[in-house]
C-alpha cells in the first residue's frame, strides 16, 4: 500500500497531539474570549477570495482574516499586494457581504495600505459589521494615518525581536506605548514571545494576538502562552486541542 505526504502528515499530526493533548490541558488555561483567526487561504484555500473567506465560515470560523489594499481609483480589495493594479484584488465589499450573513463570525483586516481607510468603515457600517471588525498590519509608523482615517479597533503590530524575548524593561515599555497609542493589543510573530511575555501584557490590560502557527509542535506549545488569539492557517489541527 502506498501513502501519500498529506497521509504521512495527517498521521503525524494525529500522532503528537495523541500524546500532548492530555499534558496540555491538564496545564494550561485559555483567556476568557479565546480565538483561532482562519489565515487568508487557510486550509489549503486561495487566499483573498469570497470561496476562502466562505470555507472558513462553512467550519463556524470565530475570526477570518483578510488581506486588504486599495486599487489606484480607492476602490478597497482583498489582497495582499499593497499597490494593485485597477484589474486586481477581489472586492472587499463582496468579502464583507459573505461574513455578513454569519451573525458571530469576527473580521480580522490585515491592511497592506493606508490608502483610504475612510471608505472600509463605509463598507463596514454598511454591512452591519462595526462590532465585529478590527485591523492588525498597523506598525506603529502608520498609526497616526489609520486614527485620523478610520474608527476601526486595531492591534499594534510589533514584531518581538531576540532582545526583546526575555526582556521585562522592554516589555514595560512597549506596554505603555501601546496603551499611548490607543491600540486593543500586541499583533505579533509567536517565535518570541512566551508565557511571561502573555501574562505581562495581560496585566497591562492589553490582549496578545500571535501569527502563524501552522506545525502541531509550535500549535502546543503556543497555546501554552494563553494569547487571546491564534493566528493558522490550519485551523482544523489547532481546533483538536480545544
Amino acid at each position: 500500500m502506498k501513502f501519500s505526504i498529506p497521509d504521512i502528515v495527517c498521521a503525524y499530526d494525529a500522532f503528537y497531539f495523541r500524546i500532548h493533548k492530555k499534558e496540555l490541558s491538564s496545564e494550561h488555561r485559555l483567556p476568557e474570549g479565546f480565538t483561532v483567526t482562519y489565515h487568508a487561504g487557510a486550509m489549503h484555500t486561495k487566499p483573498n477570495t469570497v470561496e476562502s473567506v466562505r470555507a472558513a465560515l462553512s467550519k463556524n470560523a470565530a475570526v477570518v482574516e483578510f488581506d486588504v489594499s486599495f486599487r489606484p481609483d480607492g476602490t478597497p480589495v482583498i489582497i495582499h499586494d499593497p499597490a494593485p493594479k485597477m484589474n486586481e484584488g477581489v472586492l472587499l465589499e463582496d468579502a464583507l457581504r459573505a461574513v455578513a450573513e454569519h451573525p458571530f463570525c469576527k473580521i480580522n483586516l490585515d491592511i497592506k495600505s493606508t490608502k483610504n481607510l475612510g471608505a472600509v468603515d463605509e463598507l463596514v457600517k454598511k454591512h452591519g459589521l462595526w462590532e465585529r471588525v478590527f485591523y492588525t498590519g498597523v506598525f506603529e509608523d502608520w498609526v497616526d494615518t489609520v486614527k485620523r482615517n478610520s474608527d476601526i479597533p486595531y492591534y499594534l503590530n510589533h514584531n518581538l525581536s531576540d532582545d526583546e524575548a526575555n526582556n521585562f524593561g522592554l516589555w514595560n515599555s512597549l506596554a505603555e506605548r501601546t496603551k499611548e497609542l490607543g491600540a486593543t493589543g500586541i499583533n505579533s510573530n509567536y517565535k518570541n514571545a512566551s508565557s511571561d511575555f502573555c501574562d505581562f501584557m495581560h496585566s497591562a490590560g492589553l490582549l496578545v494576538s500571535l501569527w502563524t502557527v501552522n506545525k502541531p509542535h509550535d500549535m502546543v506549545r503556543v497555546l501554552s502562552y494563553s494569547p487571546d488569539n491564534i493566528t493558522t492557517k490550519r485551523p482544523a489541527l489547532l481546533l483538536k486541542l480545544l
